[in-house]
């Protein structure tokens, strides 16, 4: 039971990731995020495996480079362990996760014309920034990027 007084149950369907990164499980990302009972399974598998698929995009050459170091999978390229996790699947599902939460706020946004309306608008764009900002965040300590600026000549 929870604070609430609603059971908690999570979902264990284990979403299939390219066989390099780890293979992601909705439970973990209701638990580590606090998704909504009410938001449709297919719909967060959905956003789920579109947010797989661009952290992958993102990392394809530092997955590259791991793959030419040896390593068959991330969890097997050598990383700090947290709690008995590696560091690096920590900050890829962070990455993941988040991403999948500022996607969701983006469709979660409703359309009205009442003040009541444009006030949940305007902070579903703030929260969907700051997710997108804490996976873009991840995303840069994966590619071994300690600042949160960078700056490229054209």
């Amino acid at each position: 039971m929870s604070f609430t007084g609603r059971p908690n149950t999570y979902l264990e369907t284990v979403i299939d990731n390219n066989g390099f990164f780890p293979d992601l499980v909705l439970g973990d990302f209701q638990k580590m995020y606090g998704v909504p009972a009410g938001i449709m399974q297919e719909k967060v598998e959905h956003l789920l495996r579109l947010s797989i698929l661009d952290v992958n995009d993102s990392l394809i050459d530092e997955q590259a480079a791991w793959q030419a170091e040896g390593h068959a999978t991330l969890e097997a390229v050598p990383a700090q362990a947290i709690g008995g996790k590696s560091w690096l699947i920590i900050q890829y599902q962070r990455a993941v996760f988040a991403q999948v939460t500022a996607m969701a706020f983006r469709q979660s946004v409703t359309i009205t014309r009442r003040e009541i309306g444009e006030n949940k608008a305007a902070e579903s764009l703030e929260t969907e920034q700051m997710y997108r900002a804490e996976s873009d965040k991840a995303l840069r300590k994966l590619r071994g990027i300690e600042t949160n600026i960078t700056v490229e000549l054209i």
